[in-house]
């Protein structure tokens, strides 16, 4: 069963008990609603897996190691991150008991940033790079990282959960509406949240998100339409249209 812990304004840590109460979690920014949860219901923490290095997705691990110091920490290989922390082999799956987590390399919003893909139950932790009907700002990634990452995404399978580290999916629809105004997917999936504004709206699938999310669907020509030459290659034309709709973003 996965959990969303709510952490300072808008960030989710996913918890993830098994039948046994081992448990592993994403992005612990906060160690506080950790400990709680998992006193609360008597579950013993094993794995922390970490995408990225931003404080509010790793600022809680070193007190959650002092608390659980058997605990194991699964993040990338980043000079800013303790190196305790850095995978062993990122190419190699993270097995924990039943589990199998594949590792995939999603930089843009940062550029060590990875997420982790369990195939069996279609789950994918994937940090700031992709948000339900939206994207991640690049920090000190580049548009064209974060365009191959959505990617690798875009092709898992349409059944998989995407579970994202923050509640932005209410304003990313506002913003989806004036890109596609004519988008019925993006008008019911806003009023459908709208109805409940306080609900938490994760997981999305990637199938809702292939229907509402234009930054996975920079390859249509009705979005590429002014940002781009007609004549460029197909590949070039939609990376340029998320670079655009990035810099949109950044300014709605």
């Amino acid at each position: 069963m996965i959990t969303p812990i709510k952490a300072f304004e808008d960030n989710y840590i996913w918890l993830g008990a098994l039948d046994n109460r081992s448990t592993f979690c994403v992005d612990p920014g906060d160690a506080k609603p950790v400990i709680d949860y998992l006193t609360v219901h008597q579950l013993k923490l094993e794995l922390i897996l970490l995408t990225h290095h931003h404080a509010d997705h790793s600022g809680g691990i070193e007190k959650l190691i002092k608390l659980y110091p058997e605990v194991r920490v699964c993040g990338p290989k980043d000079h800013r991150l303790p190196k305790s922390y850095y995978l062993d082999d990122d190419n190699a799956p993270i097995e924990f008991h039943s589990l199998k987590f594949s590792v995939l390399h999603t930089p843009g919003h940062t550029a060590t940033h990875i997420s982790f893909f369990e195939p069996n139950k279609a789950w994918l932790f994937c940090g700031d790079t992709l948000f339900s009907a939206g994207c991640g700002r690049i920090f000190d990634g580049t548009a064209l990282q974060l365009f191959a990452s959505l990617e690798l995404i875009r092709k898992l399978p349409d059944n998989t959960q995407i579970f994202c580290a923050h509640e932005y999916t209410r304003q990313n629809l506002r913003f989806a509406q004036t890109i596609e105004p004519e988008n019925d997917d993006v008008h019911a999936y806003y009023q459908a949240l709208m109805q409940s504004p306080l609900r938490c709206s994760l997981p999305s699938t990637l199938a809702i998100e292939k229907k509402v999310n234009p930054f996975l669907r920079t390859h249509y020509a009705h979005l590429q339409q002014g940002k781009c030459s007609a004549e460029l290659p197909s590949e070039t034309k939609a990376l340029l249209t998320l670079k655009h709709l990035r810099q949109q973003k950044d300014n709605f």
